[in-house]
């Protein structure tokens, strides 16, 4: 049985979901590695205490003692935002 059959519009769009998606992990890994522009507390919809069990301490973003790749300023470890994404 040959290959011949497997349609190539199928391939392109994994591709370019699987090309999506990659940027889109890459871009949450870490604005300030990637030299873009911290977002503000506000845009990020921060919060210095978090109500459940995300916290700024268990976030890969996380830089101790008080910072953040994602979002400027002072960031407190019991914080939480958006863009919270857990540390492995």
């Amino acid at each position: 049985m040959t290959n011949q059959h497997i349609n190539p519009v199928s391939r392109r769009k994994f591709l370019s979901v699987s090309i999506a998606g990659v940027a889109g992990t890459v871009a949450l890994a870490g604005c300030a590695t990637l030299g873009l522009p911290r977002v503000s507390k506000a845009f990020a919809g921060y919060q210095d205490r978090a109500q459940g069990k995300k916290h700024c301490h268990d976030c890969v973003h996380f830089q101790p003692p008080h910072g953040c790749t994602v979002v400027s300023g002072t960031i407190d470890e019991d914080g939480v935002c958006r863009y919270f994404l857990p540390a492995a």
